[in-house]
């Protein structure tokens, strides 16, 4: 899952707005214009996130960063949003408010802006306004956070390791020296502090669910468009329909499995304190039905049937939409998954179409020139291709953005006879598939669907999985194949 890095990760003390949490807003545009000289010609994206639960991406505003490296994007939004600005596979993160103009500078160091995962290296994008106002939203966290960290620094140990609340009390004293930590929902910037501080105190406080509970989640305000409330639900709730002693396992099988019915279910697990309130019941009915798809003890059918209702027939908007992309997150990898379209090309431009090989099993290995690991496994991809090229096609998949490299490459290696393309910048694919670091791969059956995300790599089980897969029509073990239907 690829999960956005948030304002603690952030090198940004951006102009933004107000503090006072809008409600209601009909939606107003925003505009992040500015100057982005390191990464001239480069597609810039502005990224959002469906919710904080399935935090599947969405691009608000796409734009081309011109010659001399200026940029414009605009998008409509109605509420507070974490924006996530993305060239490449690089990023950094700010919150925006609708109807705001930001004038922004974006500068990387080049070397870790042509890595394919330059977080791994703790290279971001770093944003800077030529106008700081103390008084923004971006600019109080950005304290605040650095002044958290640094007491989390002192008190850290003893938290973690003995869930000692004489040192939590510390830290609060620390804290409330500087910065407000009181319940204020309407103030953005008041909840992000206190419930960023709520996340230590469930963490020491953890066996006392009751209080946690009732400082935080017992009142009529579920904050979807707050980060850090949702960190703290996301914990609090993980699971909580399968661990919580006030919810049996026979209910849960008894409204899942045998009667498959919402309301049944609504009712049954409303009977656990924390749950009274039937908005966020229904809240963590939708994250926990989530948790169970994959999960033996429920009928997966039954699971997928009862969040299409809720996404259907929910009371609450924010709900359906949130039961919606979760479903759209459990089986956007599932085995038998339809794969989204295609825009690779070859090193002469010609458009890659995966149609061609239907019919057969198609093995993507995505590399980068500068992968030595990728390039290590291409002699066993090799022999591989040799023995196999009759019944399964091997495409390499080059994800640099420069593609003159990719064509370099190709006329280096040449002999090496199977399938080379480039990405063609398709960022938005390979955040799909979830293709976040190299060597990544992904096997195809001959009907065109995924047949496994994360098959085996070249050099450990993948010789053994096609022997198996290939090998004469009597020890063919995957139903896909049309061969097995062929008598």
């Amino acid at each position: 899952m690829n999960r956005p890095i948030f304002i603690q990760r952030l090198l940004i003390i951006v102009c933004i707005f107000s503090n006072i949490y809008l409600f209601g807003q009909k939606p107003k545009e925003v505009i992040i214009e500015g100057t982005a000289p390191f990464a001239a010609n480069y597609e810039i994206r502005a990224i959002t996130f469906s919710d904080y639960i399935n935090y599947n991406s969405v691009i608000s505003a796409t734009s081309k960063i011109s010659k001399s490296g200026t940029f414009k994007l605009s998008f409509k939004t109605s509420t507070i949003q974490l924006v996530q600005i993305e060239i490449n596979t690089s990023r950094s993160e700010f919150f925006v408010v609708p109807g705001y103009n930001y004038n922004i500078s974006i500068n990387m160091d080049e070397q870790l802006f042509k890595m394919f995962s330059p977080s791994d290296e703790n290279g971001f994008l770093e944003i800077k306004t030529n106008k700081i106002d103390t008084n923004d939203l971006n600019y109080k966290i950005y304290k605040f956070t650095s002044f958290y960290e640094q007491i989390l620094d002192k008190y850290a140990y003893d938290i973690t390791r003995y869930k000692s609340v004489t040192h939590y009390d510390s830290l609060i004293t620390d804290l409330k020296a500087k910065f407000p930590i009181e319940y204020n929902p309407t103030n953005y910037y008041n909840s992000y502090i206190f419930y960023t501080v709520g996340q230590i105190d469930a963490l020491v406080n953890y066996k006392n669910s009751k209080s946690i509970y009732q400082k935080y989640f017992d009142n009529d305000f579920i904050q979807y468009d707050n980060p850090a409330y949702m960190t703290l639900f996301n914990y609090f709730y993980d699971n909580y329909l399968y661990l919580s002693p006030r919810i049996s396992k026979a209910v849960l099988d008894d409204v899942i499995n045998v009667k498959c019915d919402y309301l049944a279910l609504f009712n049954a697990v409303g009977k656990d304190y924390t749950l009274v309130n039937e908005k966020l019941r229904e809240l963590v009915i939708i994250k926990n039905l989530t948790q169970f798809i994959g999960n033996e003890e429920f009928n997966q059918e039954n699971l997928v049937t009862l969040l299409k209702y809720i996404s259907q027939n929910s009371r609450f908007t924010e709900h359906k939409q949130i039961a919606e992309e979760s479903l759209k997150k459990s089986f956007r990898l599932v085995n038998g998954s339809s794969i989204p379209t295609f825009n690779f090309k070859y090193a002469n431009g010609s458009k890659f179409d995966p149609s061609d090989y239907e019919g057969k099993w198609v093995y993507y290995q995505f590399f980068s020139t500068q992968c030595v690991d990728c390039i290590r496994e291409m002699a066993i991809i090799s022999e591989l291709q040799k023995q196999h090229k009759e019944k399964i096609e091997f495409v390499s998949v080059c994800v640099d953005p420069d593609v003159t490299k990719f064509v370099q490459f190709r006329k280096k290696y040449s002999e090496f006879e199977w399938q080379f393309v480039h990405f063609n910048q398709s960022y938005e694919w390979l955040k799909h598939l979830e293709i976040v670091s190299l060597p990544e791969y992904l096997l195809i059956s001959p009907d065109g669907k995924l047949f496994s995300r994360y098959p085996p790599s070249p050099d450990r089980d993948l010789p053994i999985l096609l022997l198996q897969l290939l090998d004469e029509e009597e020890e063919l073990i995957n139903p896909l194949d049309p061969r097995s239907n062929q008598k």
